[in-house]
């Protein structure tokens, strides 16, 4: 299934997301451009790295917006405590936002500057946070469960997930993952479909303590309308959590970050990057092309986590980054959604000249994205 972004010869809604609308584009529709995103279907027939990426029917219009993201956004990007980091006193403590993930508490290190933002362990109602939790070998998940590693091919049969990611195998038909982890439910997500826990989410903002996916930045809240299950309704929706990597930097040593697949591999997929001019899906390493004109050209992009900072090929501390997280894959009317959930990657700017077609331009995220991502803009066409 194809997710309609409503547009013609490029006329569609681009929508720039962060915490706000920054940025709409739009003009009369016609026939829709598509773009293959997500998993496909359902959780159950989840692809090969190399069979392209699934989708959604919901529609996307010009007026498309957002739910605003818990927290505020950190004013300086690459930082993960929400403020810029400098002198304090060791075991002094402040509030941060893991990018826009979560709200949690930064430590004063014993070097005098702050540390990496901790949003705490999940809290008693998200199940224990078993199924879904970080690893790098099976000591580290609790209640006896398997470690997915980053390192391995566990997942699929095709790769790792970046952190690893804790579960255990289990049957279909009996579905006794509840009994490890009452947020789970058992999906073909092993080697040759084999059965694993994968753990449960809804879309849009969490509650407060909730841990949506465990407050992970390399994982992503796959709504049942991002897989094409239901349509979507503007409410929170249920799902599923889905690793998704967002640049080689979430890798081990030696691997990259699929861009297909979002999994760790020893080998990337070819194709062009986010941004370049396409024709088919399979021109792009991200194997999606969107928004066809009139002569079939379009624009490679690529899923990725809504309110992370690494993402579409770019780490997190990157000095420059050349695409971002900025579009909800799902959005209707004013309602989208938002931090944790499936997003598309878009090419961002600071000059026309920054961007790869010729006769796009750049343009203004609003000022608390420019910060956020370190980009003042983003490439539409012109």
């Amino acid at each position: 299934m194809r997710t309609a972004l409503g547009g013609s010869a490029f006329c569609l809604g681009w929508v720039f997301w962060v915490g706000t609308i920054v940025s709409s584009v739009s003009c009369g529709s016609d026939e829709p451009a598509t773009i293959p995103v997500g998993a496909a279907g359902t959780v159950s027939s989840a692809p090969s790295l190399d069979a392209g990426t699934g989708g959604t029917d919901t529609s996307i219009g010009s007026d498309a917006g957002t739910s605003p993201p818990p927290g505020e956004p950190p004013p300086t990007a690459g930082n993960d405590g929400g403020a810029p980091l400098g002198a304090c006193t060791p075991g002094e403590t402040r509030e941060c936002t893991l990018d826009l993930i979560c709200t949690g508490v930064q430590t004063c290190t014993e070097s005098g500057s702050f540390g990496a933002c901790d949003c705490g362990s999940p809290p008693l109602d998200s199940g224990g946070g078993v199924v879904g939790a970080k690893c790098a070998s099976d000591e580290d998940c609790a209640g006896g469960a398997t470690c997915l590693r980053a390192d391995g091919n566990g997942y699929l049969g095709e790769g790792g997930p970046a952190g690893g990611y804790c579960s255990f195998a289990c049957s279909r038909e009996a579905d006794d993952c509840a009994t490890h982890d009452e947020q789970s439910f058992c999906a073909p997500i092993g080697p040759e479909g084999a059965g694993f826990c994968i753990r449960t989410c809804l879309s849009q903002d969490p509650e407060p303590g909730e841990a949506k996916c465990l407050n992970r930045t390399d994982v992503v809240c796959v709504s049942v309308a991002a897989d094409g299950v239901e349509l979507f309704n503007g409410q929170r929706q249920a799902g599923y959590c889905r690793p998704l990597c967002g640049s080689d930097e979430d890798c081990p040593a030696g691997r990259v970050c699929h861009a297909q697949g979002h999994v760790c591999t020893d080998a990337q997929f070819p194709g062009a990057p986010i941004g370049a001019a396409c024709s088919l899906d399979s021109d792009c390493s991200g194997y999606a092309c969107e928004d066809q004109n009139d002569e079939g050209i379009g624009v490679c992009t690529s899923t990725c986590v809504l309110g992370s900072l690494s993402g579409c090929g770019f780490g997190h501390d990157v000095s420059e980054r050349g695409a971002a997280c900025l579009t909800p894959l799902v959005a209707a009317n004013r309602f989208s959604e938002g931090v944790g959930d499936v997003g598309l990657c878009r090419e961002v700017c600071d000059v026309a000249e920054d961007c790869q077609q010729e006769g796009w331009v750049c343009t203004p995220l609003n000022p608390e994205a420019a910060e956020f991502f370190g980009r003042s803009g983003a490439c539409v066409p012109g």
